[in-house]
C-alpha cells in the first residue's frame, strides 16, 4: 500500500467513526426533542457555567453570530439563562437554567446507556486508542500551526 493509500485509508476511517459517534449524539439530542448542536451547547454549558458568547462560540469553532442565534432559540425554549456581567455590563454571560440543567442530566443518561457497548473494548484497547488518537491530534495540530506544504 502506497503513502497516499495509508493517510486516505487513516482519514476514511476516522472519518466514519466520527460519523457513526455524531449519528448516536443525533439519536440523544432527537429523543430528547433538541439539535446535536444544543446538546453540545448544553455540554459546554455544565463545564464552562457563565461562559461569554464569543468564548462559547470558539469552543464550537462558530461564528458569534450563529452561536447568537442558536443562543436566542435556547433562551427562548428556556434551556439557557442570559445575564449581564457585573465587571462589564454589556457582557453577557452564559449559564443552564433549571431546565437546562435537567435535560443535561436525562441526555447524558441516554448518552451513557447508548454508548456503553464502547466498554466491550479491553481497557487495554481503550488505552492504545486514546493514545493513538492524542499523538494523531498532535501531530495534526502541529501541521496546521506549521501551516506548511
Amino acid at each position: 500500500m502506497d503513502e497516499q493509500q495509508r493517510i486516505l485509508q487513516i482519514f476514511q476511517s476516522y472519518r466514519e467513526v466520527n460519523q457513526a459517534f455524531f449519528q448516536v449524539m443525533k439519536k440523544v439530542a432527537q429523543q430528547h426533542r433538541i439539535t446535536p448542536i444544543q446538546l453540545i451547547v448544553i455540554r459546554i454549558l455544565k463545564e464552562h457555567p457563565e461562559i461569554k458568547l464569543t468564548e462559547l462560540a470558539e469552543k464550537l469553532n462558530l461564528g458569534n453570530s450563529t452561536t447568537s442565534g442558536i443562543i436566542d432559540r435556547m433562551v427562548r425554549d428556556d434551556l439557557v439563562c442570559r445575564a449581564r456581567t457585573e465587571a462589564d455590563r454589556r457582557a453577557m454571560t452564559l449559564t443552564l437554567s433549571d431546565k437546562g440543567n435537567t435535560l443535561w442530566e436525562e441526555s447524558n443518561t441516554t448518552r451513557t446507556l447508548l454508548y456503553q457497548p464502547l466498554l466491550q473494548l479491553s481497557e487495554e484497547d481503550q488505552q492504545q486508542f486514546l493514545r493513538i488518537q492524542t499523538e494523531i491530534l498532535g501531530i495534526l495540530r502541529k501541521v496546521k500551526e506549521d501551516g506548511a506544504i
